[in-house]
């Protein structure tokens, strides 16, 4: 793991770094969701999507390369108001 983090943490792993980020990103994005004709496929395609995004992340929490920055709430998802 530690060969891992160091190539990862390198100029030339800064490329697969950011990609890898980019897909645990889209993996989180329900846009990316396919629609399915079923409640019961729809609800399979949800839940294959999250646990693909949890095991994604926890690789690569495992490896130390997920950052932890706080992502910005968009005002959309606000339920005030006023």
């Amino acid at each position: 793991m530690d060969e891992i983090r160091k190539i990862l943490n390198s100029p030339a792993g800064t490329e697969l770094k950011e990609y890898l980020l980019g897909k645990v990103a889209e993996l989180q994005n329900i846009e990316n969701i396919n629609e399915k004709s079923t409640a019961t496929e729809q609800a399979l395609e949800v839940k294959a999507q999250k646990r693909a995004y949890d095991k994604l992340k926890s690789i690569m929490d495992e490896i130390g390369i997920m950052s932890n920055k706080p992502t910005i709430k968009d005002p959309r998802d606000s339920y005030d108001v006023r």
